[in-house]
C-alpha cells in the first residue's frame, strides 16, 4: 500500500523526494563528460546514499518510480553503462519533476 499525497504539502516543508532530486541534478551535471570507473562508481554511492535518506524519511512510496530509475541507473554505472544511466537518470528527473 502506498501513501498518497492528499493535499499540498505546508509551506516551509520539502517536497517529497528532494534528496533524490538533489542526487539526480548533481549526478547528470556530472555527466556532462563520460566519468572515469572511479567517478562512476563515487556517483552511484552518492545516488545509494539518496536512496537511503529516501527511505529514510518515508517518501520512497511517493516517488517509487522515480526511485526505480535511480536505482537501475546505479547499476548501469556500476557496469559501465554510461549511455543507459544517463537515459535513466533523466526519466527519474522527469518523473520528479511531476511531484
Amino acid at each position: 500500500m502506498t501513501r498518497q499525497l492528499d493535499a499540498l504539502p505546508f509551506p516551509g516543508t520539502p517536497s517529497p523526494g528532494l534528496d533524490l532530486r538533489r542526487a539526480v541534478d548533481t549526478a547528470l551535471a556530472a555527466m556532462i563528460t563520460p566519468p572515469t570507473a572511479a567517478a562512476a562508481r563515487s556517483l552511484a554511492d552518492d545516488l545509494l546514499g539518496a536512496l537511503a535518506r529516501t527511505a529514510a524519511t518515508g517518501d520512497t512510496c511517493l516517488v517509487l518510480a522515480a526511485a526505480e530509475a535511480v536505482g537501475l541507473a546505479r547499476g548501469h554505472l556500476m557496469a559501465n553503462r554510461e549511455i543507459e544511466a544517463r537515459a535513466a537518470l533523466v526519466r527519474a528527473r522527469g518523473l520528479l519533476d511531476r511531484r
